[in-house]
């Protein structure tokens, strides 16, 4: 649909023909109070759009040049306030013709050769600039609504039926999200997935996977248990127990040391079955195809 009002604007009168047109639009005229078209959309399972049993639509405002000049900018912006109210800025779009009017597009020749050239607070290229700075000032206020500008009247069917399927394509897949060292840190066990318990100890002990995979490759053995028994083994395999390790000083650790120190802390966290499958994951050789 689009506003009767359209008929006494000198600006918009020229673009019922197309609106209305057969192989245009087709919109039909009534009277709208906040905006001057109104579009039928398609929803995900809703009728096709321009349909007219489509419950959303596109409301769409049209402004001139003369609309943003100092005399009629803040009558303007209370306009488009109060067409922002009516869905919150959903579904809305304003239409801004860059030429001043189409009674200067229709002037004789002559006259316009004579004419002085377009000022710049004259051209649409500036009253677009203008209205976005003033609308980026009342953002508070008046939510975001996107500015369509329009070079000519008989553009304008084309250029709301693009708007149009790009409000209605349907929205792209997301692409696979690069995978994070934490996530593929669960993968890293002989026995995947690797609880989160035991990534949140592992992440904590190791700055990195680098870390991680030194550490597993280059201790002599694999931790054991915890048990008294299983400490002197571990002992005599080059791994330190945890109470051998609380005596020594940090400083004086061999980098080989340190990461025997963290497995031990990571056995007497986790146990030594998940620790265990984490050293046999790094210590293991893999042939990629």
């Amino acid at each position: 649909m689009f506003c009767t009002t359209l008929r006494r604007r000198v600006s918009f009168s020229t673009a019922i023909p197309a609106l209305t047109a057969s192989e245009g639009l087709k919109l039909r005229e009534s009277r709208l109070s906040t905006h001057d078209i109104a579009i039928p959309l398609a929803t995900d399972d809703g009728p096709h759009p321009l349909s007219a049993k489509s419950l959303r639509q596109l409301r769409i405002l049209l402004l001139s040049p003369s609309s943003v000049a100092d005399d009629k900018l803040e009558s303007t912006v209370d306009r488009i306030s109060h067409f922002a109210s009516l869905t919150g800025g959903q579904d809305l779009a304003i239409v801004l013709l860059s030429s001043p009017s189409s009674t200067t597009a229709s002037a004789p020749r002559k006259e316009q050769s004579n004419a002085k050239p377009d000022t710049p607070t004259e051209t649409g290229t500036y009253a677009y600039a203008k209205l976005q700075a003033t609308l980026l000032d009342h953002s508070g206020s008046v939510p975001y609504i996107p500015i369509i500008l329009v070079a000519h009247l008989f553009n304008l069917p084309e250029v709301l039926r693009k708007h149009v399927s790009a409000l209605t394509r349907p929205p792209l897949p997301l692409q696979d999200q690069p995978t994070s060292p934490f996530k593929l840190l669960h993968h890293c066990t002989m026995a995947p997935p690797m609880t989160q318990r035991t990534a949140y100890y592992i992440s904590d002990l190791f700055v990195n996977l680098r870390e991680l995979a030194w550490a597993c490759s280059s201790v002599s053995s694999v931790p054991n248990s915890s048990s008294p028994s299983a400490r002197a083994a571990g002992a005599r395999d080059g791994l330190l127990s945890s109470q051998d390790t609380l005596m020594l000083d940090t400083r004086a650790l061999m980098p080989e040391l340190a990461a025997a120190s963290k497995l031990k802390q990571l056995r007497d966290l986790v146990g030594e079955e998940q620790c265990r499958a984490v050293v046999e994951f790094w210590r293991e050789e893999y042939v990629l195809q």
